[in-house]
């Protein structure tokens, strides 16, 4: 027989039923039960369409109700039997664990609570929501919905790959594969992967010092780190425009810039080999090269004291071989050379001879004539080299003679005398009066078209304005007068000029008489002393 719990008048009233079940009287079945109260009763509850019946009888030990339901009659009369004795049989809610139940806590079952309404434990994936311990219960075992398999809203940590989710192992460690906001690690996402990246700064910035690979930055990985380095080129190369240290190349780092730099010897010393600009020392470039030019004013004026090969010329001989096109005029020398006193100008004859004389003295014939052994210091128009009546000091020509190996004497023509420059001041210490003579060997000596080399000729050194028959003159007839003791005529063995004739003199008190009349006794002669 199955039991069914039903109201009655506030009370609960176990019925028994039949094989009918518990089935509600709108159905039009008929409800049969035995029901026991505190005090047993029987009670019959008739039941017919529109008008009920009942009977009762008190009674001290038990009753039995038939309660029965057909259309319009009375199911049944008051049923006689044993009465029951005991309490009801298992019933879900009736706070006892019977057979087949899990739990039962009565009135306090409940599908959202631990024991259900059908008093089974809850359990995850029952489908019910157990207030407190889940958040969810669909029901089914697919971990990769809304609802895990744990009855946990599904979400980033939870272990389970969700829909949205690239990755999820369950922690909150942001330096494996799977960040703790279920993203797989990448670099740039800001999170240092352990093993595999050496930085993460969460930016493409390469010139911070971590590069977009995730990379720290350094000096070769071809990208500038700002404020760090100043140009990365990636490579190693040393004369290239980015040093290997990161440093742009610049003149003063000690490397050759290919291209750029002739020299980098990282000093601030412009007289070496290497200037502060990184070129090549040399000449024209406006810096003295220590032990190598005597000067450098930048340009290719050989007249200004410095000539194109960056010498300082002691006289007209170097100024020549510095510049075998240079023509004749003034030009500055300096015999004692840069370290002494200053340079100065004087005429150069770049023409006869080879050129490269360096004039001393020039004296006009007849009155303009300086007449004056040149011994003497009388300097006359010193610094106008181009004046017809020249002479420079006395220490200047000693300078220049000492740096000369030639002296010449000419009058602008064909007639000339070459001996050593050391007879230059020949007379000097000598006798006070017009026997003041010297043998001078002359390397080469022409006159009126009759040469001689290296001839031993006599010589008389004081001049008109000495009271003497003129200064550096030569008497072919006098050799062998005065204590000379050589033989006359020393050009052919014959007289040349005019008996007593001062040649070689632009001063003479003895003319030439005869015709051709040499060249220092024409008119308009100018008598050049030449050093070289």
């Amino acid at each position: 027989m199955k039991r069914c719990l039903l109201g009655l008048g506030g009370l609960a009233v176990v019925v028994g039923l039949g094989a009918g079940g518990c089935s509600s009287a709108e159905d039009g079945q008929s409800i049969s039960a035995t029901v026991t109260v505190g005090t047993m009763m029987t009670t019959s509850i008739g039941t017919t369409t529109g008008e009920p019946g009942t009977t009762a009888e008190p009674s001290s030990s038990s009753s039995s109700a038939s309660v029965g339901g057909t259309d319009g009659e009375t199911s049944g009369a008051p049923t006689t039997g044993e009465p029951t004795t005991g309490g009801p049989g298992p019933l879900c809610g009736d706070g006892n664990v019977d057979e087949g139940e899990d739990c039962d806590v009565g009135a306090d079952n409940s599908d959202f609570g631990a024991c259900t309404d059908g008093c089974k434990n809850a359990v995850c994936g029952d489908g019910l929501v157990k207030a407190g311990a889940e958040a969810c219960d669909d029901g089914n075992q697919v971990d990769d919905d809304d609802c895990t398999n744990a009855c946990a809203l599904a979400s980033c940590g939870d272990g389970a790959l969700q829909p949205g989710e690239q990755c999820d192992d369950g922690n909150e460690d942001f330096t494996d594969a799977c960040l703790s906001n279920c993203l797989n690690a990448s670099c740039g996402d800001g999170a240092l992967q352990k093993g595999v990246e050496e930085c993460d700064d969460g930016n493409v910035d390469d010139s911070d010092n971590c590069l977009a690979t995730c990379v720290p930055a350094k000096c070769g990985d071809m990208a500038v780190q700002a404020g760090v380095e100043e140009c990365d080129d990636g490579n190693m190369e040393e004369t290239d425009a980015c040093l290997g240290s990161c440093e742009a190349a610049s003149c003063g780092d000690e490397l050759v810039q290919a291209g750029v730099e002739d020299c980098d010897d990282a000093n601030e010393d412009d007289t070496d080999a290497c200037l502060n600009s990184c070129k090549a020392a040399k000449c024209g470039d406006g810096v003295v090269q220590a032990g190598v030019e005597e000067c450098d004013d930048k340009n290719v004026d050989e007249a200004d004291g410095c000539t194109s090969t960056c010498k300082v010329p002691k006289a007209c001989k170097e100024v020549l071989d510095a510049a075998p096109l240079a023509a004749d005029g003034v030009y500055v020398v300096d015999p004692d050379g840069p370290m002494g006193m200053p340079g100065f100008p004087v005429q150069c004859d770049m023409t006869t001879a080879g050129g490269g004389w360096t004039v001393v003295e020039k004296s006009p014939y007849g009155g303009l004539t300086i007449g004056k052994a040149l011994f003497n210091d009388l300097p006359v128009n010193a610094e106008d080299p181009k004046n017809t009546r020249h002479r420079l000091s006395k220490a200047a020509m000693t300078a220049l003679r000492d740096v000369s190996v030639d002296l010449r004497i000419d009058c602008r023509g064909a007639d000339y005398l070459v001996a050593a420059a050391s007879n230059l001041f020949n007379g000097q210490g000598g006798a006070v009066g017009c026997n003041n003579w010297t043998k001078v060997t002359y390397k080469e000596a022409q006159l009126k078209g009759n040469k001689v080399m290296n001839k031993v000729i006599c010589t008389w050194n004081l001049g008109a304005s000495e009271g003497c028959a003129g200064a550096w003159h030569i008497d072919e007839t006098a050799q062998n007068a005065y204590g000379c003791g050589l033989v006359n005529f020393p050009w052919k063995g014959a007289a040349v000029v005019t008996a007593s004739a001062d040649t070689f003199a632009t001063d003479p008190l003895t003319l030439d008489g005869t015709n051709p009349v040499h060249d220092c006794h024409k008119n308009n002669a100018v008598r050049w002393f030449m050093v070289r």
